[in-house]
């Protein structure tokens, strides 16, 4: 049966007419493959094979070439998920958070401390030790409120929550004293 006798079979000759397959071929062209897993709610850690192009993920299959487990056991494979074949839509989604936030009570505490106090430690512990100042900001817990702010202000907040703890047992211990005093190297 040749094309002619099938009407609805149209071969179209002319270039100009097919230039609908050059989308679809550039849709599957890559410049490299990466190995990767995906991290994020992830309890497997498959191995999957990410297609780049220009920097962008194209693309994802599952990793096949995993070793046997044991003779007479066939290989189990494929591994993954559809939340791991999914995970480029994460990348690229516009609900993505791309910037820090913060509940609001928070950083207003923040930033009035920040006024009284240089240093960002002392900002930190005058916020946790006020337990007026402190339940203002827990109590802001589960009603949303969040604000987007600036990186430096975020780094320099979670340093000093993070190093808050670490001083106060220095200066309880004080300074020179064996407890605080370990050689490292």
């Amino acid at each position: 049966m040749s094309s002619r006798n099938v009407r609805w079979i149209k071969d179209e000759e002319k270039a100009q007419l097919r230039s609908w397959e050059q989308f679809y071929r550039n849709r599957w062209q890559h410049d490299k493959i990466v190995r990767s897993t995906h991290g994020v709610n992830c309890t497997g850690g498959c191995s999957w094979q990410i297609y780049v192009k220009d920097g962008i993920v194209t693309w994802e299959m599952q990793q096949t070439d995993y070793p046997m487990l044991q003779d007479g056991i066939p290989p189990y494979e494929p591994r993954g998920c559809q939340r791991g074949i999914s995970y480029s839509w994460y990348l690229y989604s516009p609900v993505r958070v791309r910037y820090p936030y913060v509940r609001g009570a928070l950083i207003d505490l923040w930033k009035e401390a920040r006024a009284q106090h240089p240093d960002p430690v002392d900002a930190w512990r005058s916020l946790v030790e006020d337990p007026e100042k402190r339940t203002r900001w827990q109590q802001a817990r589960g009603k949303g409120g969040f604000r987007r702010f600036d990186w430096d202000t975020a780094l320099e907040m979670i340093a000093a929550a993070e190093s808050a703890p670490a001083r106060a047992s220095v200066n309880q211990a004080g300074a020179g004293s064996p407890e605080t005093s370990r050689s490292y190297s």
